[in-house]
């Protein structure tokens, strides 16, 4: 039987140190001052993004999950598989680029998987919450004696044991598989990302949806933050403050956003130059192109045209 970690970096609290670490006995492996007897099952809270990641990316990610394309899969992936599956912040670029499953002492088990956008690392998939082995006494024992070392009380105890029975167990092959959906879904979602950004989305304010139109439909012609201001009606200073908290990005920052993307999709043909791409979608000069870029990819404009035309060939040879 192969081991569902095998491919994978695993944080096991079983393994940390000699003995038991009970600092780290949640799933997550998140350190807690005061033992929670079903704090040893229970899964983080998917629905908050990583507090220490910057606002802008934070944003990103929260609009990103928002996108009918997530919502849409993580429907599926859960009638599917019987998982949950949220899509959170990591901390910076520099995360882990493996599937990183983490094991708590209680033998449950969380899964991260990676989201790339260019060369970075953006956001992760989070999954889990189950047990690859049945519940057992020898599997219990490790967090009756944390519970115990703790000084919580028989019935403390007893309550943990019913709900460690209750964690529902997955067969390692099944979850291996459902490690695999996601990795297939992440490359999808990372090389969507950007585009994803330029959706509309539900909680927006009719100016920023408005100022989106706006860009969208004069991205070659040089544009002004007050240009797009007075064309949604809004003040300058409000329209600033407005389209920042909206998006997560300056509007500077938004429309080389937007002419980024649009610059993948002309690259894509291979008879384009590049300093043509560069005037076709408003940049002004080919340095700035460059420069803009680099900075949303991660790659520079040739860089990505190789990797996209390496991605095609080992298509068409698969």
């Amino acid at each position: 039987m192969r081991d569902p970690t095998a491919s994978e970096t695993v944080v096991d609290a079983n393994r940390q140190g000699s003995g038991v670490n009970y600092g780290d006995l949640t799933s997550g492996g998140s350190r807690r001052n005061h033992l929670n007897p079903n704090a040893l099952m229970n899964s983080p809270d998917c629905s908050k993004s990583n507090p220490a990641c910057p606002m802008t990316r934070k944003r990103f990610v929260e609009n990103l999950a928002e996108s009918p394309l997530f919502q849409h899969y993580q429907q599926a992936f859960h009638t599917l598989t019987g998982l949950p599956l949220c899509l959170e912040a990591v901390a910076d670029k520099k995360s882990s680029e493996e599937v990183v499953t983490q094991r708590g002492v209680a033998g449950v088990v969380q899964s991260l998987v990676p989201v790339k956008v260019g060369k970075g690392v953006l956001a992760a998939l989070r999954t889990g919450g189950v047990r690859l082995q049945p519940a057992t006494a020898e599997h219990f024992a490790p967090v009756a004696k944390a519970l115990l070392d703790s000084d919580h009380s028989a019935a403390e105890i007893h309550a943990a044991r019913v709900h460690f029975e209750n964690v529902p167990v997955m067969e390692p092959e099944r979850y291996e598989a459902a490690l695999a959906i996601l990795r297939s879904f992440a490359l999808q979602l990372g090389e969507n990302a950007h585009r994803l950004l330029f959706a509309h989305v539900t909680h927006e304010p009719e100016p920023v949806r408005k100022a989106k139109s706006y860009i969208q439909e004069h991205l070659v012609e040089p544009m002004s933050l007050e240009d797009v201001a007075s064309a949604v009606n809004v003040s300058p200073f409000h329209f600033c403050k407005l389209f920042k908290r909206a998006t997560g990005l300056t509007f500077t920052e938004f429309v080389n956003h937007a002419r980024v993307e649009k610059a993948k999709r002309l690259l894509l043909r291979p008879d384009t130059r590049i300093t043509e791409v560069a005037y076709d979608v408003g940049f002004q000069s080919l340095s700035h192109f460059n420069r803009s870029f680099r900075k949303i990819a991660d790659e520079s404009p040739s860089e990505f045209r190789s990797r996209m035309k390496s991605a095609e060939a080992h298509l068409s040879v698969a």
